[in-house]
């Protein structure tokens, strides 16, 4: 549970999220991954590789923070 939601309310606030929303998240995500060990970080990027939705959200971050 994130917040009291679950993954894929969070994931659908994060697809819809405006670019402020996403600004105000980014640096939060990732902290977080930065306090994850390095396999559960490997897995994660894995992951966000192999997942459509997930690898935009992390475009949408990237481009945002430029």
């Amino acid at each position: 549970m994130i917040a009291g939601t679950n993954i894929s309310q969070f994931r659908n606030f994060l697809t819809d999220a405006t670019p402020e929303d996403l600004v105000t998240i980014a640096p939060l995500v990732f902290s977080r991954i930065g306090t994850l060990d390095q396999s559960h970080q490997e897995r994660l990027i894995q992951n966000i590789q192999s997942d459509p939705q997930a690898k935009s959200v992390f475009s949408k971050l990237q481009t945002v923070g430029r």
